[in-house]
């Protein structure tokens, strides 16, 4: 990440520094591409043009696509599987930032196969064609998407923020930025 989009997003920066705290698991952030074999998740910010996309999933509210990783699945295999699953999108290119390095005081792994009770989310953006439409039925994970919104980063990151969602309104922003800086 560079030094210009670090001093651009100090404020980001200083939100994503504190805990994260969502379900059993606390995250923190870290601007570094987690190894395969301690990542459980993947979520990207989807940008179509330059416009970024919002979902509103029935269990976990306002946030970005993305998702478990299946047994042996690769996290390119994830970013396509769950673009396509959640918003009817196919990545033409995606580019990975960071992680959520996160802990769980759950008793047991979500699934036998993902690291526990540490693990890595891996976080990063991609540019998207909507192709068709959200996976009725959830994909894999069962998550029901209510909403695909479509919207200037503005309006995503405020409506993050109206909804109690900072560290994710940061992330966006970010993604925004390291997306630009990578485009120029």
């Amino acid at each position: 990440m560079s030094p210009a989009v670090r001093t651009n997003l100090e404020d980001a920066f200083a939100t994503l520094k504190t805990p994260y705290k969502w379900r059993a698991v606390t995250s923190y952030f870290k601007d570094e591409v987690p190894p395969g074999d301690y990542t459980s998740n993947v979520h990207v910010v989807p940008f179509v043009g330059d416009r970024v996309v919002l979902l509103h999933a029935k269990e976990s509210g306002w946030g970005p696509s993305g998702g478990t990783l299946l047994e042996g699945e690769a996290i390119e295999t994830a970013v396509t599987r769950e673009l396509a699953e959640e918003i009817g999108g196919e990545a033409t290119r995606f580019e990975l930032f960071g992680q959520w390095d996160s802990s769980t005081t759950a008793e047991v792994a979500y699934r036998p196969w993902l690291p526990h009770p540490d693990f890595a989310i891996a976080l990063g953006w991609a540019d998207v064609t909507i192709t068709g439409s959200s996976d009725d039925d959830g994909g894999v994970e069962m998550e029901s998407i209510l909403e695909v919104s479509i919207l200037p980063i503005q309006r995503a990151v405020k409506r993050l923020e109206e909804n109690g969602e900072h560290h994710l309104a940061a992330l966006y922003r970010v993604a925004y930025e390291v997306r630009r800086a990578a485009k120029n």
